[in-house]
């Protein structure tokens, strides 16, 4: 038989076997129910995930709002105080603290610019590190412990239970349908004692039991890759259909459950009975899913030991109280040796530079802390990441992350880009705080101000191609085995 005849047969058997599996699900009332739960199941996530984004922006402009209004007020109070000196009228002085002319306070508090990250156009997709980390945050001249964590995240129950989004749905519940609908296609019909009936009658037998195992995978996967396409063009609008990340998310979500259908069908192809299958695959999806995530954090953290966050920002408030102990005390010892009506020569210039001084002391004792952690975190993320190979499970999350803009690397992006202005920041205000100069209305009009990167406007780029390798190809090696033990159980 010519090669043309021959993939004739093959493609022929394949459809009919397709085509018969089709029209018998389809009288299944379970098949129709577990299809429709998955996709309302997905179409649910998405609309948490976009009411979750709405907050996002809330907050972003709230924080927004608050900076103008603050400014404005002391622009306005700055104005009549120097219209007051200007016409020989002088104001009542306000307390140094909100004196719009104190450079040493205004950076401090009254003043803080908010930096924000505002959300990345799939950031429906995926919570990520946005539960962890607040959208908008307000720069102070202080250390970082006083404004990065000083804004309350999430109830700790939450973000133990975990946000339910797409994420969680495609990683978690996803599998388990592809897996019921293809862990007894063989096993199924060997037991039944429709199997032999089904080979004979078939021209090729392996091309039209792979005809019935796509019918049977096709279904779930097409009935998610839909609902996905569905939830974002109601969620988050139509033109986010048009995106690159768009384009990532749909091959990531197929590419995942093909892995999932070659793993069934590889088990299957085994030849053993459906309870043997159906045991193999659960315990399958309870370590892809589950153990080897934990295992793979669990090796980091106790390969790179870092102390926990609230630890950190313990050890870093502790440091700025001992600086204050510390001015505390050398103020002390002043009084005590020159009397306690005698003030520290310079009048109030030299408490200010006093004052300044300490914080200096705290901000580096709390930077070399933030430094240690954030080292230490960075060794445990790439040993995470190496190991993350292990578990498609683990690699489709940090993919879908990434898509969504809430992944680790556009977060520590942001986080750099908050200590490069937090410098630039203090630089502005503790300047002039040290040579004695009052703000005017020219400084305020001057003062750093905190933009969103071109990148972060645009979205986060695609996730990257070693993710997709590393679904794709254990999903191969799966195939080929699936592929031998059909082709056993269906000789030519």
């Amino acid at each position: 038989m010519s090669a043309p005849m021959s993939s004739a047969f093959v493609s022929s058997a394949f459809l009919a076997g397709m085509r018969f599996e089709a029209r018998m699900m389809r009288r299944d009332g379970a098949i129709w129910f577990a299809l429709i739960a998955l996709a309302g199941v997905a179409l649910f996530a998405l609309a948490m995930g976009a009411s979750r984004v709405v907050s996002q922006q809330a907050a972003i402009a709230g924080a927004r709002a608050d900076e103008t209004q603050r400014l404005t007020n002391l622009q306005k109070t700055l104005a009549q105080l120097q219209q007051g000196e200007t016409q020989g009228k002088p104001a009542p002085e306000p307390p140094p603290y909100r004196d719009p002319r104190n450079a040493a306070f205004m950076g401090g508090g009254p003043a803080a610019a908010v930096a924000a990250l505002a959300p990345a156009p799939l950031a429906l997709v995926a919570t990520g590190q946005s539960d962890l980390l607040p959208p908008a945050v307000r720069v102070t001249t202080g250390s970082k412990d006083s404004f990065l964590f000083a804004d309350e995240i999430d109830n700790p129950a939450n973000l133990m239970s975990g946000a339910t989004d797409l994420a969680f749905v495609v990683v978690f519940v996803y599998p388990l349908v592809v897996l019921a609908m293809a862990f007894n296609l063989l096993a199924g019909e060997r037991e039944q004692g429709t199997l032999a009936m089904t080979l004979a009658s078939a021209r090729r037998p392996s091309a039209a039991l792979a005809g019935k195992l796509t019918a049977r995978i096709a279904a779930p996967i097409a009935a998610t890759l839909l609902a996905v396409a569905a939830g974002v063009w109601i969620f988050a609008g139509g033109e986010r259909l048009a995106t690159p990340g768009f384009a990532v998310l749909l091959i990531v979500v197929l590419l995942y459950g093909l892995f999932w259908a070659a793993l069934a069908a590889a088990v299957d192809g085994l030849g053993r009975s459906s309870a043997f299958n159906a045991l193999t695959l659960i315990g399958a999806w309870v370590a892809i899913t589950m153990i080897l995530p934990a295992a793979i954090n669990s090796i980091a953290a106790f390969a790179h030991p870092a102390p926990s966050r609230t630890d950190m920002v313990l050890a870093a408030r502790a440091a700025s109280i001992d600086a204050d102990r510390a001015r505390d005390a050398s103020l002390a010892r002043y009084a005590q040796e020159h009397g306690d009506a005698e003030k520290p020569a310079g009048g109030p210039q030299e408490m200010t530079l006093r004052r300044l001084a300490t914080q200096e002391a705290a901000f580096q004792r709390v930077e070399a802390i933030v430094a240690e952690h954030d080292a230490q975190l960075a060794r445990q993320r790439d040993m995470a990441d190496r190991l993350g190979y292990l578990s498609p499970a683990y690699l489709t999350y940090q993919a879908m992350a990434d898509i969504a803009g809430a992944g680790e690397k556009r977060y520590r992006a942001f986080l750099d880009r908050i200590r490069a202005f937090h410098l630039d920041w203090r630089d502005f205000f503790l300047s002039r705080a040290k040579a004695g100069a009052s703000l005017t209305t020219q400084d305020y009009a001057a003062m750093p101000k905190f933009t969103q990167a071109d990148e972060e406007l645009m979205g986060p780029a695609p996730t990257g191609l070693g993710s997709l390798i590393g679904v794709a190809l254990p999903m191969l090696i799966l195939a080929i085995f699936a592929w031998r033990g059909f082709r056993r159980a269906a000789p030519r």
